[in-house]
């Protein structure tokens, strides 16, 4: 107890200790994003002189294993200072993401990939020390299955080719094989590379076949046909059957629509006006249904109305 106790004093009596304030910098141990998209690994930092301190800040991220220095940027903890030098020493799309003057040395990658996730170290160093974070940054980067190639190899075998599709993604896709025939047989095991994030499969090939590669991960599936022309080929039928059936239902509805405008309106609301002479005509000259008055051919029921307001059917007119 006597130990701990003058341990503890003397921790407490160093000039850290009295300023209250020690090195420190602090980072998440994962982040995760989403390919495509950008994503930030926060880092913030403290140090003993934090109040006063108004020299040069130099940020650096480095890769874990390798040690490689991808980002390096330096200003001066002031104020109005507006000196900023930053450079890359990566590939990588990166960006200082955080204030340095406020004890943020955060990271931004734009549009994240496969390939960026590594572990990262935050360090910064100033004019009379250094520090850095104590672990490093796992950066979890998933995405959907994808397809990155669907290729044939004519040499591969002897019958006719061996079909290889490629697929990606993160968690590592699935694949399955599917044929027009429905008959496969034996489909060989996948090769998995987990460091790559992509699975290679194989599949003998029939020249008298169509064969569609699908790829599965818990975030989405991607599928390709080959032989590519067939894909195409059926999708141009559905849009042709589809333009016919179009047309034919345009083509009812237009004849339709014909007939029903050749069909006589209500017969009460147009009579046929008629003097009485018109009635020594008719006797004259029967008038049948297909008997054609101006563009219209009414049948025998129509009314006929004579100038003296004397309303008749045809038929009537007929027996007279």
């Amino acid at each position: 107890m006597q130990d701990f106790v003058f341990v503890l004093l003397s921790v407490l009596c160093t000039p850290k200790g009295l300023t209250g304030v020690n090195w420190n910098v602090v980072v998440q141990p994962q982040v995760n994003g989403f390919k495509g998209q950008n994503v930030i690994l926060p880092c913030v930092f403290t140090h003993p002189k934090q109040a006063t301190y108004t020299s040069k800040i130099t940020v650096k991220w480095i890769q874990h294993r390798s040690e490689d220095l991808i980002f390096h940027c330096s200003l001066q903890n002031q104020t109005d200072g507006q000196n900023q030098e930053c450079y890359l020493t990566s590939p990588m799309p990166l960006w200082l993401s955080g204030n340095p003057r406020k004890g943020n040395l955060s990271l931004g990658i734009s549009d994240s990939q496969f390939t960026d996730n590594k572990r990262y170290i935050c360090r910064v160093e100033l004019d009379y020390e250094s520090y850095q974070s104590k672990i490093s940054t796992l950066l979890n980067i998933t995405g959907p299955a994808e397809i990155l190639n669907l290729t044939l190899d004519s040499e591969a075998t002897s019958k006719g080719g061996l079909l290889k599709c490629i697929a990606r993604g993160n968690p590592v896709p699935s694949v399955k094989w599917t044929s027009l025939s429905g008959s496969l047989g034996n489909v060989p095991v996948s090769k998995t590379d987990q460091s790559n994030y992509t699975v290679i499969s194989s599949i003998p090939f029939s020249g008298q076949d169509v064969y569609t590669c699908q790829a599965v991960n818990s975030l989405g599936q991607a599928e390709r046909t080959f032989p590519p022309n067939q894909q195409t080929g059926l999708v141009w039928i559905s849009v042709f059957g589809c333009l016919l059936l179009l047309g034919l239902f345009i083509g009812v509805g237009v004849v339709v629509r014909k007939r029903r405008r050749a069909m006589p309106q209500n017969y009460p609301n147009y009579p046929l006006q008629m003097d009485k002479s018109c009635i020594d005509q008719v006797n004259k000259t029967p008038v049948y249904a297909n008997v054609s008055i101006g563009e219209r051919r009414l049948p025998p029921e129509i009314p006929v109305k004579c100038l003296d307001e004397t309303t008749y059917g045809y038929s009537d007119i007929q027996k007279k």
